[in-house]
């Protein structure tokens, strides 16, 4: 099984991503590769593969991606070799995740996870972006869900406090799906 977990800005993917393995034994995550600065708390090779920006074009030229997009002034990309295997976790940008049943022929299940505007505001300044930065990706995150939300197959609130709900009923849509 290949699990798509996709959504808003700063809605804790990485954090749910984090609990689904724990709450999913037999799945692993894709790692994403970027060209992105390693935060505070991230290891390399686990939450991302990190690479310069020219290095990230190089492998582009090279073909050895399956999908990629420039985001936030950064490269974010799925090499080919990271969808090896099964029972796989993998996060990707919601117009990717919108267009996923394009790039593969793989069933996949597609989960969109959500916050309130008021968080994601919060979340970004947290970690410093400019309130232009901030409108921008709030901007492409309504122009993605328009696009595409009729391509995801379920979409989940990830309440601030209420992680596990939100874990929860993601496992049980998979262990549903999977059955």
């Amino acid at each position: 099984m290949l699990i798509i977990l996709t959504g808003k800005t700063a809605s804790g993917k990485d954090t749910v991503i984090a609990k689904l393995l724990s709450g999913l034994p037999g799945f692993k995550k894709v790692a994403t590769t970027t060209s992105r600065a390693l935060r505070a708390g991230e290891k390399k090779g686990v939450d991302y593969n990190f690479l310069s920006r020219e290095d990230f074009k190089q492998k582009i030229e090279k073909g050895d991606f399956i999908e990629y997009v420039e985001y936030g002034g950064n490269f974010y990309g799925t090499e080919k070799n990271q969808l090896e295997g099964n029972n796989l976790i993998w996060r990707i940008d919601p117009s990717r995740a919108g267009k996923i049943r394009e790039l593969i022929n793989s069933p996949v299940l597609v989960i969109y996870l959500t916050v309130p505007d008021s968080v994601v505001l919060e979340r970004l300044r947290k970690r410093g972006f400019t309130e232009e930065d901030i409108e921008k990706r709030m901007k492409e995150d309504q122009k993605f869900w328009e696009e595409y939300k009729d391509r995801y197959d379920f979409v989940v609130e990830n309440v601030p406090g209420q992680l596990d709900q939100a874990v929860d009923k993601i496992i049980g849509i998979v262990k549903n799906c999977h059955s």
